[in-house]
């Protein structure tokens, strides 16, 4: 704080506060410490407090959480309508780092699978999602064990291949020949679970987005169905949107959500 005189204090305190973030003394997900902690550590007003924090949130460095506190932000993964993309790709195209921890396996029950839409015997995948080495989401998969048997991660002698922490499914069932050319998703929101709450290490209050999706390959059969649970904050989706009437093309139709209007072939 040797620059005070040079700059704002709530900017300086704000530069402090994201260099002990960057050098990994705060992480993502960690709480900050307090205002009044804040006050005493560096002998400032709450004001010039709260405004540096809220500085940070402004900059998405820090999201804050109401009547619990300030948090480091997690990366966040930005998801675009209209582009199909697994949990690795969407990170790997935002230049991001993910991992995967393989939290359960084993057949599916009847009434899960078909809790998931899907009306065979399959097999059912929970695994917890990282970026950056930060918990965001709990992915519960549900595929069909006609598909499953000739993914060799999941097989009895799969274990270490589904286990590994850069493990993707859509990468498996593409090698198996069964690659993702479709899928269907319907988001909701609602609050974390316990045991969700455990797995990505937050207040059981904490806000999460639930995306379900239906994945076919080109025969149209079903590959994968997914309840995939992320962080509120960490989860971005774009959607275009379109008055009406209006002309859409062919090609953008995939693009656009309308209560109306007509298509225009090509």
């Amino acid at each position: 704080m040797e620059r005070m005189a040079l700059a704002p204090r709530y900017s300086i305190l704000a530069e402090e506060l994201r260099r002990r973030i960057r050098d990994g003394e705060f992480k993502p997900g960690d709480k900050l410490p307090s205002e009044a902690q804040l006050c005493s550590a560096y002998g400032l007003s709450r004001g010039t407090v709260v405004k540096a924090l809220e500085k940070l949130v402004a900059d998405g460095v820090v999201h804050r959480r109401q009547g619990v506190g300030r948090f480091v932000a997690r990366p966040s993964l930005h998801r675009q309508s209209g582009k199909l993309q697994s949990f690795t790709q969407s990170a790997s195209a935002e230049g991001l780092t993910s991992k995967q921890e393989l939290i359960a396996f084993g057949q599916a029950s009847r009434d899960r699978a078909r809790q998931f839409q899907c009306d065979e015997p399959a097999v059912f995948l929970e695994r917890v999602r990282a970026v950056e080495g930060a918990p965001c989401a709990v992915h519960r998969s549900i595929i069909p064990l006609a598909v499953a048997r000739r993914v060799p991660a999941l097989t009895e002698t799969g274990s270490a291949i589904r286990n590994h922490p850069n493990f993707s499914l859509y990468e498996a069932l593409d090698q198996a020949g069964f690659r993702v050319v479709e899928a269907t998703e319907r988001v909701t929101s609602r609050l974390a679970s316990s045991e969700e709450a455990d797995h990505l290490n937050v207040a059981e209050t904490a806000p999460v987005m639930v995306v379900f999706r239906l994945s076919y390959d080109a025969t149209g059969r079903l590959a994968e169905a997914v309840e995939a649970i992320y962080l509120s904050e960490y989860y971005s989706y774009d959607m275009r949107l379109v008055a009406t009437p209006i002309e859409v093309t062919a090609a953008a139709e995939r693009n656009v959500r309308s209560l109306g209007g007509r298509l225009v072939g090509q």
